[in-house]
């Protein structure tokens, strides 16, 4: 695959005229997200007029005209969503001009598999290398087969844009894909951070935990998520949650204090030995009262009898259309909208926008089953 890598200022000017001269740009990105706590965007890939270039922001190039340029073109992008949030968090950059994200296409399309590489095989008969979603873009040099692989994505989209806008169209669906694709930009510029959960360490299978060793399974995981922080390291990358679990049940257990790692029960922890004894004695130390008890639950997100029942009703008639649509229900309606939607009594079109719970064509198609349901 064919590629122009742009990582010094002659590059950059020579793919800046051809961006200018075009309406419609092909994009992909990379980023170290598997490898580092805190990700950054590595590799930015356009494809202009069938020609692949390979943008490295972590070289000395100046960023700004390239995406001030980008963001006045029509974007294909496949999954814009978090594409897009990346871009707006690295280097403030939004969209101006209509995106058109080929996943939801498939998915509004009917398409059973909407990930990239099925519809690359699928529509343009190009097969795919899976297995380096995971490198380390952030290395450098990359080797060829990196930049080969980056190259492919943007290449495929337009073909696979035409094909997608084609079935749409023949199914009266080109409206709808849209609405979805403007909502999906305005959601992704305008998300925020999720705030810090007080329970973020606990950690799924941490639900069957005793106390005590729900004790050792914080005081570890605090542990890991500080030095991550620290080495930009992915927290998985440090230890993996199972090794968290069999650490905190295996400390938990002890009579004596930990002294040495010779009893770890996870053997590639001992590179962390020190501190992990450290750790160790200190949840060892925490009287009864300061250990975690379960997870207590929201009473005001509790849902009484009558409206859970109302939802499963409401879920099932949308299930329906969906089916009848080919579609799958998420697509149409999230169980969080459907419970809005009755928790509001919403049975016109107007009070199902004014909360801003559905889409106007979701609201237009599942309409009559709301008033068959709620009235």
């Amino acid at each position: 695959m064919s590629h122009i890598i742009v990582e010094e200022p002659t590059h950059l000017a020579a793919m800046l005229d051809s961006l200018r001269g075009t309406e419609t740009v092909s994009l992909d990105m990379e980023a170290d997200s598997f490898h580092h706590y805190r990700p950054k965007v590595c590799l930015i890939q356009i494809t202009i007029d069938h020609q692949n270039y390979i943008v490295d922001p972590l070289a000395d190039i100046e960023m700004g005209p390239f995406l001030t340029i980008l963001s006045e073109k029509n974007l294909i992008i496949h999954d814009a969503g978090y594409d897009l949030r990346m871009l707006l968090g690295d280097f403030g950059f939004v969209p101006k001009a209509p995106v058109f994200d080929t996943m939801l296409a498939a998915g509004l399309a009917g398409m059973k598999n909407v990930g990239l590489s099925a519809m690359m095989h699928e529509v343009v008969g190009v097969p795919t290398v899976k297995r380096y979603q995971k490198a380390d873009w952030s290395r450098r040099p990359l080797p060829d087969y990196l930049l080969e692989y980056a190259a492919v994505d943007t290449q495929c989209l337009l073909e696979i844009k035409k094909y997608l806008e084609e079935r749409l169209n023949q199914l009266g669906r080109l409206a709808w894909h849209e609405e979805s694709c403007r909502a999906s930009v305005r959601q992704a510029l305008t998300a925020k951070e999720p705030p810090v959960e007080e329970d973020q360490w606990r950690i799924k299978a941490s639900g069957v935990l005793k106390p005590r060793e729900m004790a050792f399974l914080r005081q570890l995981w605090t542990w890991r998520d500080r030095m991550a922080r620290k080495t930009n390291i992915a927290p998985f990358m440090i230890l993996r949650n199972e090794d968290l679990l069999k650490l905190a049940a295996w400390g938990a257990h002890r009579r004596k204090p930990v002294e040495d790692d010779k009893e770890f029960p996870v053997r590639h922890a001992r590179r962390y030995s020190k501190a992990l004894i450290d750790e160790l004695k200190a949840a060892q130390a925490l009287p009864p009262q300061q250990w975690p008890g379960p997870r207590r639950s929201d009473p005001s997100k509790k849902l009484s009898e009558k409206v859970r029942r109302v939802v499963n009703l409401l879920k099932d008639e949308c299930e329906t259309i969906a089916q009848g649509l080919n579609l799958p229900l998420n697509l149409i309606a999230s169980r969080q909208a459907l419970t809005r939607i009755v928790l509001n009594h919403a049975v016109t079109l107007e009070e199902i926008r004014k909360n801003e719970i559905l889409l106007n064509w979701q609201a237009n198609l599942l309409l009559p089953a709301i008033q068959r349901v709620l009235n």
